[in-house]
């Protein structure tokens, strides 16, 4: 693996709790952004595209354990938080700052290829069916 970023890059970008631990989301980012690296057939990331591709990657992993605030109260005791579930990369901002800078497109790839759906035919071929009309 090659690491690009070290835990100090994520200083100033999210607002984490010391008694977590951040390396696992910057190893799980330095993967993922491993494998965008060997998709880029045709070399078009730089080094400082890939440093903070893997910072956002890491910023989302992060993000989805230690979910942000889109909204709190002090007396009240409430809070909301930003993100959805199912969405992926698109959960948080920083996911979604990771597909717009990957330009060769491969972790939007992945993303919709675990979210589509598919539906196989588990009736007879079209020339084995029986019309309507000749039903009894």
């Amino acid at each position: 693996m090659t690491r690009r970023i070290q835990k100090s890059d994520l200083t100033g970008i999210i607002d984490h709790d010391t008694d977590i631990n951040v390396e696992p989301f910057i190893l799980a980012a330095t993967a993922l952004t491993d494998a965008v690296a060997d998709h880029d057939d045709n070399g078009l990331l730089s080094d400082e595209l890939l440093r903070e591709i893997e910072r956002c990657l890491a910023g989302h992993f992060y993000e989805k354990r230690d979910q942000a605030y889109s909204s709190k109260s002090t007396d009240g005791a409430s809070g909301s938080f930003q993100g959805q579930w199912g969405k992926l990369l698109e959960r948080t901002s920083w996911g979604q700052d990771a597909l717009i800078l990957d330009i060769t497109g491969f972790l939007q790839s992945i993303q919709v290829g675990r979210q589509k759906a598919s539906m196989d035919w588990l009736g007879k071929a079209p020339s084995d069916q029986t019309d309507f009309a000749d039903r009894d």
